[in-house]
Order: structure tokens, then C-alpha cells, then sequence
């Protein structure tokens, strides 16, 4: 999937260099009559961009819904002592289990991002 990505991130460069080197020859000369076809090319290159874009923005969600889900298997102690794997979905928890994060970082001299 990540050679589908760079594949699709380097096709977008090239066709974005593309419609920069059209642009530019019809930049100023957009009424005249023949340089419409240019314009045409640039709007189906802007086209074929914006599809492109949309393709990359939906693989990136994928993936990172792939390593998202990966990282759900985490164990959680509750307040009873019992190991379950169940989220803790109470927002001061989340909080305080951050801050302590926060505070094990700092204190060994890691950043916390």
C-alpha cells in the first residue's frame, strides 16, 4: 500500500508540474481564441489532479485506520485491578492517563509528543 502511495504522490507532482507549465503559456492570453485547447488540456489535467488527490487522501485514512486499530489491543487496568481490554472512554481518565505520560517523559528526559 505504501508503494501505491509514493506511486500516487509522484504522479500528482508530475501532473501539477503540468498544469504549471500550461498555465503559464495561456496565462495572460486566456481570450484568445487558440489557446483553448490549452485551457482545455489544464482543466482536464485539473480534473484528473483533483481525483488523484482525493485517491491519496483516502489511502492515507486507510492506513492510518490500519495502524489505528492495531494499537486498540491495548490492556487497561480498571479501578477494581482487573486487566481488560475494553477502552476507557471517560475523558477525565484519558486526561490524567496523559498527564502522567506527560510526567514519566519529562522526568526520564524524553519529549512528549
Amino acid at each position: 500500500m505504501n508503494s501505491k502511495i509514493s506511486e500516487l504522490k509522484v504522479n500528482i507532482k508530475e501532473q501539477q508540474e503540468e498544469n504549471v507549465r500550461l498555465f503559464k503559456i495561456f496565462e495572460y492570453k486566456m481570450h484568445k481564441e487558440e489557446m483553448q485547447p490549452l485551457i482545455q488540456e489544464w482543466r482536464e489535467g485539473s480534473k484528473h489532479l483533483k481525483s488523484m488527490l482525493k485517491e491519496l487522501q483516502e489511502l492515507e485514512i486507510k492506513t492510518s485506520n490500519l495502524i489505528n486499530t492495531s494499537n486498540s489491543n491495548k490492556t487497561f487496568v480498571n479501578g477494581f485491578g482487573e486487566a481488560t481490554k475494553r477502552e476507557i472512554t471517560n475523558s477525565s481518565y484519558q486526561r490524567q492517563e496523559n498527564r502522567t505520560k506527560k510526567e514519566i517523559l519529562s522526568f526520564i528526559g524524553g519529549r512528549y509528543e
